[in-house]
């Protein structure tokens, strides 16, 4: 709904619980994609009623077809949401309503409309010692994809005819000439900001974004019955409000349908302790509820650790305000005098991090145990490098030594380093006069 009509998760939940208490549709408040047996044998009366409307009337549909999305097993607490046999009297609902209304009937009937049909050619290629793979698609009949029409659904295979018809004229044990190799050299880009239909997406797969292993396993199998959840962050009716809540607090702002984080969102990240920020909490709590599905923990013993754990964030937390009310406010939202190498937007200089205000640009202040003063940090974001820094940390011994810091990539933020050029007459015992007279 966000993408193609420009609402808010928020607007969108409050649309769809105006049409649950209307009993136009059935509980909306659920984050399942399926339906049971029993509202398959429902369905003939609900594509019925839909039909009534003049949007769907003369739309040919097949109720004995029974699509995936009809399966009892994978139906959780609430089903996926549909239209009921009541039907609104469009031309009373606000625009924006019956656009909410329409996708969900839409979705619902696409279920009893022809599948789509496609041929599709597989060539496997072998140059040399690799093997490469080739496909392409053509479409033969739309099928359901026409009726949607482009209702928030992105079909994910590219389709190109032309391909196909190449790929569909090569014969089994062709031998082929390889023309032409071609290298292309391409530089990393940072992420795209979030938009509100890509946070959302996001929230319900954060294991995506998750590196460790074990953390990655336990927040997939916290949602391993939930379709397309990998980890999810709250639930349908909670995430529009978490994304609500960050804008009235001024920790995130909107430009052109884009979340940009704000000076005081940066500094609260900075102010948590990482086990709050990261995902890694989500999979630990979810692993210990499992323990005690299975009675390998007690229910006392969770509550108890769950208490020990919230103590301790607290009284870091104090410790972390107390240490911050003896400083300036405005040491932790401190503007750089240069502007960010990626978008040319403000820099915040916080405790931990010198952070972009327009894009995702962040460098790390503490480097291999040096943190760097404001202006080595302008130095090396301006000028691409600092001067020799002393004092790095070896991480064999307590040995320091002087680096300089170089900004190696100007899109993230990534750092590298050299080594100072070293003078060629150190160690040397020689001796310059002090004045020549010729």
């Amino acid at each position: 709904m966000n993408r193609r009509h420009k609402l808010t998760a928020q607007q969108t939940l409050d649309i769809t619980q105006k049409l649950k208490d209307s009993k136009y549709i059935t509980y909306n408040r659920s984050d399942c994609s399926y339906l049971s047996d029993e509202q398959f044998n429902d369905a003939p009366q609900v594509v019925a009623a839909l039909k009534t409307l003049d949007v769907f009337n003369g739309l040919t549909t097949d109720t004995a077809q029974k699509s995936a999305a009809f399966d009892s097993k994978k139906v959780t607490a609430h089903t996926a949401i549909i239209p009921t046999t009541n039907m609104p009297d469009l031309s009373r609902l606000t625009d924006k309503e019956k656009a909410v209304y329409l996708a969900i009937a839409q979705f619902y009937l696409a279920q009893f409309v022809a599948k789509k049909r496609y041929d599709e050619s597989i060539a496997e290629i072998k140059c040399g010692d690799e093997m490469f793979k080739v496909s392409a698609r053509k479409t033969t009949d739309a099928g359901f994809t026409t009726f949607l029409n482009d209702a928030e659904e992105d079909d994910e295979e590219d389709e190109n005819s032309t391909a196909f018809e190449a790929i569909s004229r090569l014969q089994t044990g062709a031998t082929l000439t390889c023309r032409e190799v071609v290298i292309s050299e391409k530089k990393t880009k940072p992420l795209p900001l979030f938009t509100e239909a890509t946070l959302l997406a996001a929230l319900v797969r954060v294991a995506d974004f998750v590196a460790d292993p074990r953390i990655k396993k336990l927040l997939k199998e916290k949602d391993k019955d939930k379709k397309d959840e990998h980890g999810g962050i709250g639930t349908p009716a909670t995430r529009a409000a978490i994304i609500e809540t960050l804008k009235t607090r001024d920790y995130i702002t909107v430009e052109k349908g884009k979340f940009i984080p704000t000076a005081a969102g940066l500094a609260l990240i900075d102010a948590l302790p990482d086990s709050v920020t990261q995902p890694d909490m989500t999979a630990v709590w979810a692993e210990k509820q499992a323990a005690v599905e299975t009675g390998e923990m007690t229910i006392e013993r969770f509550i108890d650790g769950l208490y020990a754990e919230v103590s301790r964030l607290v009284e870091s937390a104090d410790i972390a305000i107390s240490a911050t009310e003896k400083q300036p406010v405005k040491t932790a939202l401190n503007r750089l005098a240069v502007k960010c190498p990626s978008c040319g937007s403000e820099l915040v200089m916080t405790p931990k991090t010198c952070a972009c205000t327009g894009c995702q640009f962040k460098i790390w202040l503490e480097v291999r145990g040096k943190k760097l003063t404001e202006k080595q940090a302008e130095k090396l974001i301006g000028k691409g490098k600092t001067d020799v820094i002393k004092g790095f940390k070896s991480k064999k011994n307590d040995d320091t030594y002087s680096m300089i810091v170089t900004l190696k990539n100007a899109q993230t933020g990534e750092l590298g380093f050299e080594y100072p050029p070293r003078d060629p007459l150190k160690g040397l015992n020689v001796s310059m006069p002090k004045e020549l007279k010729l």
